[in-house]
């Protein structure tokens, strides 16, 4: 079998794209553009991946640092051809494929099926589909088996421009015919060099480039335009939605948006208008309430997340109940049978088993024991203006409301702390903590 390097073009700026972003760091549900086809191309068994990078060079390398590939910098965008031409010194005598960091939909199976064709055919072979609209295309003129010519939009005669056989851009070059790379010129309206004339190039030449058809144009065509990206993102979001339901996951409406990579165990709910992102996992059984947005975090069985809850980076017991309303933030964890309600944040802390917050609290650098109750308007001062410190509180607690915790402070077992009190100081096991002003009525204010 010939061996294969994979080259993937992501230098242009994307001008319809009306941004300053780089188009192949615009992402579909949560992930850039190039990440998908990134991680296609890895699928394939390729030698060696090479990326050509060029405007905002910085953040598309930032993102690829840990992608197993080698960046290749286009200094000036002079055509597709010339990008190819940037990663020549890299090449070693393999086979190149040419994929585009805009095309994120492009499949495994597409990709073999293209490469086992292309390996059979021993000729350059472009990827073509055909679209009701090819306005913007490159047209490709078929001799036969052969492709005689691709016709870039901008140079198609009027007749060539209703042909609906389009180039995608994706295409196969055995190392033998690499050199041709170095006969295409620039004469045309724009004075770049198209790597689509290799075909002509070819055919000048004596050899011959083939066209390979898929017909499914929506799976190999690029992302161009601010409203192609929303029709992208809505695509992938249902083809992510409907890979979870068909593993027993009960989605209430078409606005939830669950990223890739995300892990949802059966017979759990998803209310509308949720937002499941990152590195998050959810056992069986969870109920996830509408407007609820969860990323990076472990939920495991059988939790409730009632509406409007915010969670990043929290690891979720089983049997808890959360919200509605309610803030968890990162290095959170909540035990077995935990209830955190609504108005209630919680930061970098632990709350063990049975531990309750119902309302209106905030919980911020603590460890929490079992069984303890949280009042209402329970405040931990965490924050002195300079250091962050931390609460202990022991098991079966009672914090009456309105109590606050001067950190660092440490509450025993079995400890009850009087309703309005302000901790400053440590609790022994087993006692009762009080700190109020006396209560004074004057008589007749009122009248006064």
């Amino acid at each position: 079998m010939n061996r294969l390097d994979v080259v993937i073009l992501a230098a242009g700026k994307g001008e319809r794209m009306a941004s300053k972003k780089p188009k192949v760091m615009h992402e579909i549900m949560g992930k850039p553009l190039i990440g998908y086809v990134v991680e296609v191309a890895s699928s394939i068994g390729a030698d060696h991946l090479f990326v050509v990078t060029g405007y905002g060079r910085e953040s598309v390398e930032a993102f690829l640092a840990d992608k197993g590939v080698t960046c290749v910098v286009q200094t000036e965008q002079l055509g597709t051809a010339h990008a190819l031409s940037c990663a020549d010194d890299h090449f070693t005598g393999n086979d190149i494929l040419v994929l585009l960091g805009d095309v994120p939909f492009i499949q495994t199976e597409t990709l073999l099926g293209f490469l086992d064709f292309c390996r059979r055919s021993g000729s350059i072979v472009f990827l073509t589909t055909d679209v009701d609209d090819p306005s913007g295309y490159g047209r490709v003129l078929m001799d036969g088996d052969t492709i005689s010519d691709i016709r870039e939009d901008a140079e198609a005669t009027e007749d060539e421009k209703k042909i609906k056989r389009i180039n995608t851009g994706i295409c196969y070059i055995p190392f033998g015919s690499l050199g041709l790379l170095e006969q295409i010129g620039a004469d045309n309206r724009k004075g770049e060099r198209y790597l689509t004339d290799i075909c002509k190039v070819a055919g000048n030449s004596g050899k011959a480039a083939k066209g390979f058809f898929h017909g499914i144009p929506e799976e190999v065509l690029g992302i161009n335009t601010q409203k192609g990206l929303l029709e992208a993102n809505i695509l992938m979001r249902d083809m992510i939605n409907e890979a979870h339901m068909a593993q027993g996951v009960t989605l209430l409406d078409n606005s939830i948006c669950i990223e890739k990579g995300v892990r949802i165990g059966r017979d759990t709910v998803i209310a509308s208008h949720c937002s499941i992102t990152g590195e998050t996992s959810i056992g069986e059984g969870v109920f996830v309430g509408p407007c609820s947005i969860i990323r990076n975090c472990v939920i495991s069985d059988n939790v409730v997340i009632e509406g409007f809850v915010s969670m990043e980076g929290v690891e979720v017991k089983e049997d808890v109940k959360i919200g509605p309303f309610s803030r968890l933030r990162a290095k959170t964890v909540l035990g077995r049978g935990v209830k955190v309600g609504n108005f209630v944040e919680v930061k970098n802390s632990v709350l063990d088993d049975g531990t309750k917050a119902s309302h209106l609290s905030y919980i911020g650098d603590c460890s929490i024991g079992k069984n303890v109750n949280i009042g209402a308007g329970t405040i931990t001062c965490n924050y002195d203006g300079v250091n962050k410190h931390r609460t202990l509180i022991g098991d079966n607690v009672f914090v009456g409301s309105n109590t606050e915790l001067i950190a660092p402070v440490t509450v025993g077992n079995d400890v009850l702390i009087g309703a309005g009190t302000t901790v400053t100081r440590d609790i022994p096991d087993g006692s009762l903590a009080v700190s109020r002003v006396r209560q004074k009525n004057v008589a007749g204010y009122r009248r006064k």
